[in-house]
């Protein structure tokens, strides 16, 4: 059965966070898990590649996308290749919606 809810730019991006993974993911994955977690320079990397914040609003330095899509490309593909990010999906799915609705404009802001 034919998918449609995933667009050409999910698509696109889907090739994106599987070549991120082939190369910078499951070569050091082993490793990831002896230690029990990332390194922070994954982190950074994903915030480079424009995975971080991609649903929090432009003008706080996100991607603007309202589309909870792209997190389900990224638990596709961590799937597909056996791997996990990480705290990434706590961090984007569950603490940036509630900064993104509750903070103040400080908070925001920072």
């Amino acid at each position: 059965m034919q998918r449609t809810v995933f667009t050409e730019d999910h698509e696109t991006f889907r090739k994106t966070i599987r070549d991120f993974i082939a190369k910078e993911v499951v070569p050091q994955y082993d490793d990831w898990c002896k230690q029990g977690h990332p390194p922070r320079e994954f982190y950074h990397r994903l915030g480079e590649l424009g995975v971080l914040g991609i649903e929090a609003p432009e003008e706080y330095g996100g991607g603007g996308t309202k589309d909870f899509t792209y997190s389900m490309v990224i638990a596709e593909e961590t799937s597909a290749a056996g791997v996990s990010f990480g705290s990434y999906s706590v961090h984007t799915n569950l603490i940036l919606p509630y900064l993104t609705e509750y903070a103040s404009q400080e908070q925001k802001q920072r």
